[in-house]
């Protein structure tokens, strides 16, 4: 299959066994790839009865057809599997060179299965596929296990967890190089299997359909999007802080105030003090990543923190001092953490102890005792074995649910609902639970539209019409994950679909964007209404349904229910099972 590897590695740890899986391609064709073809390829080995951090659970890394190629922006991979923190759908999407390393060993993606007898790793050479040993890994930092695999083996792109991983914090990641496979915890998953790391290494090419017509185009589009892109080059994420605040988009106390005389302390201008360098993803013409040194740290051209995390560890904790920040970050990639969840888990544990419903001496903006918390939830001492179990399980302990910011047990990400009202059904629908990479809201309701596909922006402070457009905004990004290209990758919708067909020889179309979107987003759905999900949990967290105080929101609370409702008429699904109509698995293609 062009654009394909054709196959898919498929590792029994708990036998040892290494054998492959070929590509379906008619799966191939609707799916394309990702975690598009992962919901398909999983949906029969996922269901309610499936204890996430229990062998049966199984590891998907997976690929897209763009995966490795010229394309601008396309060195992303997917891990996906059952999420320890919400018991559903988890997926995990990460930059760098892992997944376009993983295309030129000559697999499409890695099905791990099972649980090793004690600690291992997996390389890959091409076609050579090896378990080894990981005891002499196992207690590493993510850092000194790349390095170590790396005298060992050579230069190797490695995917590895840290101590959260080894120790099931249920919102551990994955870190190749410093790029994270961050949300729903897979890091505990990979680290409940007793797999430490995966090493690859290859050099075959990846055969397109039309190479000469696809490379004319990829670089026609990433000298594009190159020039479009500048401000994110030249500030990285961090550029968002100043647009946040100015939208009261970015949270400010657990979400509770609307003001902070500090909130510019935490801006890219201020990172710039001590900014040495950035970085880039495999074909990125964009180079969002930022490099920082601190001598007082002794912290030298670390990766700097994106938006989600300084807003996470700083604005939501009160927390000015974007060094101490960067310190934060630095070692929740050490340890193999999600900064999203682990900040706002923390919030909500400063904001237990305001209530006076628990009382650890947690106080608000206070950075040390956050970098002491960050230890200890890595390796599960005191109150961070609490912690390290996220805000849901903490909420339920202490009694605390009205009060706790998650949906179906992950940690709301930085973007406020209540500033950009579209985010809420984004939040409520999301497959893995409150997630701003399933649907974009507040940027196309900042003018980032796609109106040959009829996602157009509208008033950010409505409710009218954010279902519909939410619903197609999330099967466009369903249909990025799929290919897999980075959202930052805003490249004319035409040549993209003209990539794909060059490397596949395929014929789609515009029209086929949403379709192939949506099949993801229903399979999604498929496999978590086999977990156990039901409409009830289709909600946003109270306390995000109560007014900003004195906000340039004036005073505009989401109707959730109304938004939620118009999502299903769009999608077709049944409002009290949840279930997609036969029609709409008819329309899609969807052969159970």
């Amino acid at each position: 299959m062009k654009g394909y590897k054709g196959k898919i590695l498929d590792i029994q740890l708990s036998n040892g066994s290494i054998n492959t899986i070929p590509l379906d391609e008619k799966l191939a064709r609707n799916f394309l790839g990702g975690s598009g073809y992962a919901a398909r390829l999983l949906y029969n080995l996922i269901d309610s009865s499936i204890n996430p951090m229990g062998p049966d659970n199984p590891l998907l890394y997976m690929t897209g057809p763009l995966t490795g190629t010229l394309a601008p922006c396309s060195g992303r991979h997917v891990v996906c599997g059952k999420s320890p923190l919400t018991g559903f759908w988890g997926e995990s999407h990460a930059g760098g060179h892992f997944g376009a390393k993983l295309k030129s060993a000559g697999y499409d993606g890695i099905l791990i299965r099972g649980k090793a007898d004690s600690p291992v790793y997996i390389s890959i050479n091409n076609e050579t596929v090896e378990i080894h040993s990981a005891e002499h890994l196992w207690g590493m930092t993510t850092d000194k296990t790349q390095a170590k695999l790396r005298s060992e083996l050579g230069r190797v792109q490695v995917s590895s967890i840290g101590p959260a991983g080894e120790n099931l914090v249920r919102f551990a990641s994955i870190m190749n190089d410093e790029r994270a496979n961050a949300r729903c915890g897979l890091g505990a998953v990979m680290g409940s299997k007793l797999l430490k790391a995966i090493t690859v290494q290859g050099d075959t090419k990846v055969n397109l359909a039309d190479a000469e017509s696809f490379q004319k185009l990829a670089l026609e589009s990433s000298k594009i999007l190159g020039e479009i892109m500048t401000h994110l080059r030249d500030s990285g994420t961090a550029i968002y802080v100043d647009v946040g605040a100015d939208f009261n988009d970015m949270p400010i106390k657990y979400f509770q105030e609307a003001e902070w005389d500090d909130i510019f302390e935490l801006s890219s201008s201020v990172m710039k003090e001590f900014l040495t360098g950035r970085s880039a993803c495999h074909s990125c013409p964009i180079g969002c990543g930022r490099k920082v040194t601190l001598p007082e740290y002794d912290l030298e051209n670390v990766a700097g923190p994106e938006y989600q995390t300084i807003a996470a560890f700083g604005s939501n904790l009160l927390i000015s001092d974007l060094r101490k920040v960067s310190r934060m970050n630095f070692l929740c990639n050490q340890f193999g953490m999600d900064t999203i969840s682990c900040g706002s888990t923390i919030a909500f544990a400063m904001y237990l102890s305001e209530l006076g419903k628990m009382d650890y001496g947690l106080r608000w903006g206070d950075s040390d005792a956050v970098i002491g918390l960050i230890h200890a939830i890595a390796n599960r001492e005191g109150i961070g074995n609490e912690l390290a179990e996220g805000t849901l399980r903490l909420s339920q302990k202490y009694n605390a649910q009205n009060h706790a910011i998650h949906v179906k047990g992950l940690e709301v990400p930085n973007h406020d609902p209540r500033a950009f009202g579209g985010m809420a059904v984004v939040y409520a629908m999301a497959s893995r639970g409150a997630s701003h990479l399933e649907g974009d809201m507040y940027s196309v309701d900042m003018g980032v539209e796609v109106r040959e596909i009829g996602i157009t922006s509208g008033d950010r402070l409505e409710n009218e019409g954010k279902g519909i457009i939410a619903a197609r905004a999330q099967d466009f990004r369903a249909f990025f994950d799929s290919i897999i290209m980075c959202h930052f990758a805003i490249v004319p919708t035409e040549k993209i679909v003209r990539m794909l067909n060059h490397a596949i020889g395929a014929s789609y179309t515009l029209e086929d964007i949403l379709k192939i979107g949506a099949r993801a987003v229903t399979m999604k759905r498929l496999i978590n209404l086999k977990c156990g999900l039901t409409p009830s949990l289709d909600i946003l967290p109270e306390p995000l349904l109560q007014p900003l105080p004195d906000a340039a929101t004036y005073g505009f609370v989401p109707d959730i229910e109304s938004q939620v409702t118009e999502y299903y008429r769009y999608r077709n699904w049944d409002k009290y099972s949840g279930q997609p109509s036969t029609d709409v698995l008819k329309d899609l293609d969807i052969d159970l």
